[in-house]
């Protein structure tokens, strides 16, 4: 009786085609750049609102960010009108309550 045992061949995983040698894990980091970070009380994230003025991002991310429609625009820290159009150099846009008024 002879009984031979085989050993397991180890496969080394591959790659599909479509993810050749040029595929990367990193973000793409132009995306990154120009996205602004948009925050109204604990809901925020980062888009592409550069370009747009205060007023178009409010419309479009009202719902999104469940914005006030009370709320005021803050850029980098300065309150701004509805006609602001948002730079490429903003960090940071919020969308406040006025806070401390009676009504």
């Amino acid at each position: 009786m002879n009984l031979q045992t085989k050993t397991p061949v180890q496969q080394t995983p591959t790659l599909p085609a479509t993810m050749g040698q040029t595929a990367t894990l990193e973000p793409r980091r132009e995306a990154v750049e120009r996205s602004v970070l948009v925050q109204h009380g604990i809901h925020s994230g980062h888009f592409p609102v550069a370009g747009l003025r205060i007023r178009d991002v409010r419309q479009t991310l009202t719902h999104l960010l469940n914005i006030d429609p009370q709320a005021v625009a803050v850029i980098n820290g300065h309150v701004v009108s509805e006609d602001t159009v948002i730079q490429e150099n903003v960090n940071l846009l919020s969308f406040v309550k006025p806070s401390a008024i009676k009504g």
